[in-house]
């Protein structure tokens, strides 16, 4: 899933990896073990097969790792108490390696805003994005792919339509930067390129894409930044939006993220 020319599958979703981590910082259990307890009840279960593509993920990441034929926790298990805290240990573990296919489709889907927009199947969707620079996609992985996409904070879904805005991955990112901290728009880019290397390449001095775009929007909105456009100052375009009045930026406060 997150290894390097690897296909991303649907099976291990980022609330199933968390279940797994959970169970794997209980105590050191065997597969079988793992198995046993993802059941719910007779009806309704992991398939197997779901929770060993689930651990996997987990290895992947350097989540967890096997020593014998038992699996034991190697990140801070305080990291599991909520969906929000393990995305923010996700993250930056998932978006270090630029070579994965995971990388790779997040970065296109970023860079990508005028295609994006237009396609509201997943079929589809993966169509487009073996057309213009993705040639190995598949639904499949863009099935996969769009669970995760979700959860680490880049796109909202709305029926099978993922709307590029990356609100909750600035969010997280910013937590690192210090209340009050005031940046030019250009200070800021190298921010991004520093702390999101998955938006580095489609953020330039020419403008922002999309996904960050709405999401610099929705934070501006939310109290959580305050971005300036200084007339005869050097600016940053967001990306254009008819009926919205914030287009570009010269200047950006960060306040109590």
């Amino acid at each position: 899933m997150f290894k390097e020319n690897d296909n991303m599958r649907p099976g291990p979703t980022p609330e199933r990896v968390l279940a797994i981590c959970r169970l794997i910082g209980k105590g050191n259990y065997k597969f079988q073990d793992l198995f046993k307890l993802s059941e719910l009840n007779a009806e309704s279960k992991f398939e197997e097969e779901s929770v060993r593509r689930s651990i996997e993920a987990a290895q992947e990441l350097r989540l967890v790792e096997k020593k014998g034929e038992k699996y034991l926790l190697k990140i801070d298990a305080k990291s599991l108490n909520s969906a929000q805290t393990f995305r923010k240990v996700l993250n930056p573990i998932i978006f270090s390696n630029t070579g994965t296919t995971f990388f790779k489709m997040t970065e296109w889907f970023i860079s990508h805003s005028e295609l994006i927009q237009s396609i509201n199947r997943f079929d589809d969707f993966a169509a487009v994005a073996a057309k213009n620079g993705m040639e190995s996609i598949s639904e499949n992985d863009v099935l996969g792919w769009r669970f995760w996409i979700r959860y680490l904070g880049h796109a909202y879904q709305y029926n099978k339509t993922l709307i590029p805005n990356m609100y909750t991955r600035l969010r997280d990112a910013l937590e690192n930067v210090k209340p009050g901290t005031k940046m030019t728009c250009n200070q800021f880019l190298s921010w991004i390129k520093n702390n999101i290397p998955e938006a580095a390449s489609s953020c330039t001095n020419e403008g922002l894409p999309l996904a960050v775009s709405n999401g610099l929007r929705s934070l501006n909105d939310a109290g959580v930044i305050e971005l300036f456009s200084t007339m005869d100052a050097v600016k940053i375009k967001l990306y254009p939006m008819s009926g919205v009045s914030l287009n570009d930026f010269s200047e950006i406060i960060v306040k109590e993220v």
